[in-house]
């Protein structure tokens, strides 16, 4: 499995950071030109991110959009805040992904936010993904990243 060094991860923050927003990704939407270089589709990156907060699949199990996939107490702890989100009705969760670009060696970035009640909503931040075999993955740092402010606004206070 891939794994990004501390200086591809710092240009590619950097980049995705820097990225103005827009109300669709760069190329690959309707109305844009195709992408030139790989890069997954919104409704990719929707289907990754439902399937990541999806409390009916055990994180142990979501090594197929993951990579590398979690620890053992890393999904012990996804699921039971999947679990926890679950019972009062946060999950599933709306998805925006916006701002989809390529980047070097199969991987490509993203801007993601969700929508919702006030317990739903994220604001939007940027995630990354590689290519491995034809297939997209979310970074595990990202998917971690992503969970975490998931359950963070999951528990804030009214």
């Amino acid at each position: 499995m891939s794994r990004l060094s501390a200086p591809a991860i710092t240009v590619l923050t950097t980049v995705l950071i820097a990225s103005p927003a827009t109300a669709y990704a760069d190329c690959g939407d309707p109305g844009q030109d195709p992408c030139t270089d790989p890069v997954p589709t919104v409704d990719q990156v929707v289907a990754i991110m439902a399937e990541l907060t999806d409390p009916n699949k055990h994180a142990a199990d979501k090594g197929d959009i993951v990579t590398p996939a979690f620890s053992p107490d890393e999904a012990r702890a996804i699921d039971n805040h999947l679990r926890r989100m679950d019972a009062v009705q946060i999950v599933p969760l709306s998805f925006v992904v916006t701002d989809i670009q390529p980047a070097p060696d199969n991987f490509a970035g993203a801007t993601l936010a969700t929508t919702g009640s006030f317990h739903q909503v994220s604001k939007a931040k940027p995630i990354v993904l590689v290519n491995q075999r034809g297939h997209w993955f979310l970074t595990h740092d990202s998917a971690m990243t992503a969970m975490d402010a998931f359950w963070y606004n999951a528990r804030r206070d009214d």
